[in-house]
């Protein structure tokens, strides 16, 4: 992969903080939102109640079903099925090109491969997939017990890890990472659990390690943690040479004592979590999406503390197409400065 087939629409920031950023997309979300009702009483087929369905059992998932839900009274979003059906970067990012579902949560790699067509296990390219925006950097953490031998990423070998759940991100970044320093799947003993059911089996001590990518602090995470377990570093020549390889792949620290007993930054490396949607979803929907969502940022960053880290203008660097209604929002903000 090149870094050169990336898309770089990027978006200058004058906003100094979440607050102001707020303030001014506020502004732009009211007018739209008037005209979107006069509209509405123009068009009588406006009016008809509408469900949205969004890809994702996260707390960032039902963040934003809830929010969205409170900002447009004549929408109804769900999280449609149950948390215990498979979902995750790779199965929101299909049931998005299968149009059983019109929003959804990734990962930037995940997107990518997707898009053109080099994602594992998928026949057809996922190219009817579009970007909203990038919400935060997802670190990966890779974590052991507290009284493992397992001080480097190579000590894995022989070891039982998990892995990630099928149909989501983090098998795809742990295969990467563990390829960095000569181990394949058939050096480890890979189980593919739930972060919750990964975090419960260390703790039994049936895990000696699990991959977590999500956003910190990690509530899996910090179960271990809390447990005695320990946070290893993804760093050093090997990462190095990944990150020069895959340019999805981004530095990234954990700072001291988000977890109990972190007593130093991790070092590690992350990938952008993004918002996207179907490509064929109304336009002017997805504008007042993107309007609502900046507006809304404050009141969310509380719900999912990782939007705090969100970088507003990074926002449309999407690895992928934005959809038309996201680049106008983002032409509107450039226009507004």
């Amino acid at each position: 992969m090149k870094r050169a087939r990336f898309q770089r629409l990027r978006v200058r920031s004058a906003l100094c903080d979440c607050r102001e950023a707020a303030g001014r997309c506020a502004a732009i979300a009211v007018v739209s939102a008037l005209a979107w009702s006069t509209a509405a009483c123009a068009n009588p087929e406006a009016q008809t109640s509408q469900v949205i369905r969004i890809a994702g059992f996260n707390p960032l998932a039902d963040a934003l079903a809830t929010t969205l839900g409170e900002e447009f009274p004549d929408i109804t979003f769900e999280l449609p099925g149950a948390p215990s059906i498979i979902s995750g970067g790779v199965a929101n990012m299909q049931a998005l090109q299968g149009r059983t579902a019109d929003l959804g949560l990734t990962f930037s790699n995940v997107a990518y491969t997707g898009y053109i067509g080099r994602l594992d296990g998928s026949l057809e390219r996922l190219d009817r997939v579009r970007g909203i925006a990038v919400l935060y950097l997802t670190p990966a953490h890779l974590v052991v017990r507290g009284d493992s031998p397992i001080h480097t990423l190579a000590d894995l070998r022989g070891r039982v890890v998990a892995a990630g759940r099928p149909g989501s991100g983090t098998p795809l970044t742990s295969a990467l990472v563990m390829r960095a320093v000569g181990l394949s799947e058939k050096d480890i003993s890979q189980e593919w659990l739930t972060f919750t059911e990964a975090a419960d089996r260390l703790i039994r001590g049936e895990l000696d390690a699990m991959f977590v990518n999500q956003g910190y602090p990690s509530e899996s995470v910090r179960t271990v943690m809390q447990a005695g377990a320990r946070l290893l570093d993804l760093a050093g020549p090997p990462i190095e040479r990944l990150r020069s390889q895959y340019p999805f792949l981004r530095a990234a620290l954990i700072p001291e004592h988000t977890y109990p007993g972190q007593r130093s930054i991790v070092r590690t490396i992350g990938i952008d979590t993004l918002l996207v949607c179907r490509a064929d979803l109304d336009e002017a929907l997805v504008h007042r999406i993107t309007q609502v969502l900046f507006a809304t940022l404050p009141a969310l960053a509380i719900k999912v503390p990782a939007l705090r880290h969100m970088e507003l203008e990074r926002a449309a660097a999407m690895p992928i197409p934005l959809h038309p209604g996201a680049a106008r929002y983002y032409r509107e903000q450039e226009l507004s400065r």
